[in-house]
């Protein structure tokens, strides 16, 4: 708060203070107000001006019923009229609910500083059946601005507790993805929580979520691993059926483009036959096979990444329309073979 600020707050209150105070309970209910307020409360240089302002205002009332009395003999001897300035609110009060709140003021802003919801409810639940009890010392008020405080603190808890959860569902996603810069920025936010507000993210809670995070980063890791095994076993499966296919085309090629009796047509031919038999063994068990051997991949997953079973699926899809062109190609040669036998045996015959 800057100088012009100060005098504005001080002003206000100063002039309350004499417009209010006629009496020493009047200036006691002023003073806890002023001493109260949030603006004074946070400012020790305003808190003495007010407290001295409070102190004066009680000189001149003690004078005035002075005054009002019989003056002192000479043989009486006057009294040092000079007092102490008090620290929370005027301390020459008798009431002792009012001593009891000044005391319960001090621990509250205390909680209220730490952040410590659970001592500044306790705190305050006292402090306003104090004021309750005696509502002629304790002005409504009063009590009324702290509730507003103790209102505000609650709030802010309630939304790092909301933040809390909200921090530790991202910090086990950025694990879970390997992001490793948010999940350092999450995990210092976290830390930095806990530090302030220990009560609210104690350790066992902060070692919770780093175990969390630990078990996402053993599920990517384990993700990893099985995707890997997935993709090498889609690989050497259309390696095969490739494989299968250049030898069909190969000697299909070679069966219409060489005679029968030249080397090269019985080299295609031999690793045709091998195809042949490749690919009915494909027709029976070995596909069934791949189905199961697929499927135990993806029971590795505890949660199945999205569109792995679909991924799987188009794959299965690929291979069964390989085979089938296979098949198909083999059918072309076999019918080509029965052609040109047909046209051989006719012309032997002519």
């Amino acid at each position: 708060m800057n100088t012009k600020q100060r005098d504005v707050v001080f002003q206000r209150w100063s002039n309350a203070i004499r417009r209010e105070a006629r009496d020493s309970a009047s200036l006691e209910q002023v003073g806890v107000r002023a001493l109260a307020d949030t603006d004074v409360h946070d400012d020790p240089t305003l808190q003495s001006m007010i407290q001295a302002e409070l102190q004066k205002r009680r000189a001149e009332l003690e004078q005035e019923s002075q005054d009002q009395g019989a003056a002192p003999t000479p043989s009486e001897p006057r009294q040092d009229r000079t007092p102490s300035l008090p620290e929370t609110v005027p301390r020459t009060t008798p009431e002792p609910d009012l001593v009891n709140f000044n005391r319960l003021v001090l621990t509250l802003s205390t909680s209220l500083e730490r952040g410590n919801e659970k001592e500044t409810r306790i705190t305050f639940a006292k402090m306003r059946a104090l004021q309750q009890r005696s509502p002629e010392v304790i002005p409504a008020p009063v009590i009324e601005e702290y509730a507003q405080r103790v209102e505000r603190l609650q709030l802010h808890i309630r939304q790092l507790a909301d933040e809390i959860v909200a921090l530790a569902e991202r910090a086990v996603v950025a694990s879970r993805k390997g992001n490793e810069r948010d999940l350092a920025r999450t995990m210092r936010r976290l830390a930095a929580i806990h530090a302030a507000h220990p009560g609210l993210l104690d350790e066992p809670g902060l070692e919770d979520i780093r175990r969390d995070v630990i078990n996402a980063a053993d599920e990517r890791l384990q993700y990893q691993l099985t995707t890997k095994k997935l993709l090498e076993r889609e690989r050497a499966i259309t390696a095969e059926v490739r494989t299968h296919a250049a030898a069909v085309r190969e000697f299909h090629r070679v069966a219409c483009a060489v005679p029968d009796t030249a080397e090269e047509f019985r080299e295609a031919e031999i690793g045709y036959l091998r195809a042949i038999q490749k690919i009915r063994a494909c027709d029976g068990e070995w596909f069934t096979g791949i189905v199961l051997e697929l499927a135990d991949l993806l029971a590795e997953w505890s949660v199945p990444p999205l569109g792995a079973k679909g991924q799987i699926d188009r794959f299965l899809d690929g291979i069964d329309a390989g085979l089938n062109r296979i098949r198909m190609e083999m059918r072309e040669i076999d019918s080509e073979q029965a052609s040109n036998e047909r046209n051989e045996s006719g012309t032997v015959e002519k």
